[in-house]
């Protein structure tokens, strides 16, 4: 695992962000970028492409889900890794995740093993 992979967090509630950003520290990760939402998130993503998008679904200004929809459009950005965490547990908004494209997600309240291992996988990291 490289403790330098750039990982984008894009979470409006602060909480929330700042446990995403403990569990990745744990992980060993040390080049974190938090960001509150999806535009300002690209506007990160146009100086620096990340390795992994971490991203809440409802956020102001740009939803996570619109945020994935733009970064599958443009061929610079269509390979990163994307997680996509909420508290949205509706079928038919999750179904409208998965017809866009998001592969995986995590239900909030997050634990701690559960997104070790999503952010592993996503990263192609077989364990650390």
């Amino acid at each position: 695992m490289n403790p330098y992979t750039k990982i984008l967090v894009v979470e409006d509630e602060s909480t929330s962000s700042k446990l995403m950003t403990y569990h990745l520290k744990m992980m060993g990760f040390k080049n974190i970028i938090e960001v509150t939402d999806g535009n300002t998130a690209l506007e990160q993503l146009k100086k620096e492409k990340a390795d992994l998008v971490i991203a809440d679904w409802h956020m102001p200004n740009m939803n996570g889900l619109n945020l994935f929809r733009v970064l599958r459009e443009e061929e610079l950005w269509q390979d990163i890794p994307f997680l996509m965490v909420t508290v949205e547990k509706d079928h038919q908004k999750v179904q409208e995740a998965i017809q866009a494209g998001v592969r995986e997600y995590i239900v909030k309240p997050i634990k701690g093993e559960t997104f070790k291992r999503k952010v592993l996988e996503l990263l192609g990291v077989k364990e650390i």
